[in-house]
């Protein structure tokens, strides 16, 4: 086994001693599946002689083989678990932004049209709205990622050595994303630093206020004025 092999085999023990653990804690399936996999590991590490290699391919296939069937652990808390929610909020955030297309308040092909938005110019304040409650959306869900990673980091570190799988690949992605949004942390290096100021996000937020404001004064001055507003020293 080379060196390379050997540090492969060690951390990939390591990401089995994981599962085992969190395994351990769930039902009766979970439970022997964390005895099984303890016991391969048991093996792997003590294995001697001739026997060793095939010993250890078995512990390191079957550690692999739940790893990519951790969706389905038999736990509420699967491992990555926690970047599901944000994946799936991600992926209704990066559908094709044409106007109107957020809360698809039209049906396809019968969206407000410029010259509808000039006849009735509160069409275009509902337009405004929408993209920018889009891009506070957005800010939240990059946020969201980054506490996910936090939340993961023990996954992330028992299985960076692995070949990327499609949710890693997506997970990673996300955090990329995350990470070009460094303007609302705080933290040195573009790492988030606790209790950090969220500027952009809360800029955002500050846009969508006034935005709501504006709406508001102009459905405001769209409305008829009370009688005791057109003559105030009239008696009611």
């Amino acid at each position: 086994m080379t060196p390379e092999d050997a540090a492969s085999f060690e951390r990939t023990l390591e990401l089995g001693k994981g599962i085992a653990d969190s395994l351990a804690q769930s039902d009766v399936l979970g439970r022997w599946m964390a005895h099984h996999i303890g016991d391969l590991i048991v093996r792997a590490e003590n294995a001697t002689g001739a026997e060793a290699d095939g010993v250890r391919c078995e512990a390191m296939t079957a550690i692999l083989a739940l790893w990519n069937h951790r969706t389905a652990f038999p736990s509420p808390t699967p491992p990555l678990g926690a970047f599901e929610p944000v994946f799936k909020a991600l992926e209704r955030l990066s559908e094709p932004q044409h106007p109107w297309s957020f809360y698809r308040m039209f049906p396809s092909g019968g969206e407000p049209s410029e010259d509808d938005m000039v006849g009735a110019p509160l069409l275009r304040v509902a337009l405004s709205l929408e993209e920018t409650v889009r891009g506070v959306a957005g800010e939240i869900v990059a946020l969201a990622a980054q506490e996910a990673a936090d939340k993961e980091a023990k996954w992330l570190q028992l299985s960076e050595h692995l070949e990327p799988d499609e949710q890693r690949v997506a997970r990673d992605a996300l955090l990329r994303l995350a990470r070009t949004l460094q303007a609302y942390t705080d933290g040195e290096d573009g790492d988030p630093a606790a209790g950090a100021g969220l500027p952009k996000l809360i800029a955002a937020l500050q846009g969508a206020e006034s935005q709501l404001a504006e709406a508001r004064r102009v459905l405001e001055d769209g409305l008829p004025a009370m009688p005791s507003e057109r003559d105030p020293d009239r008696s009611v």
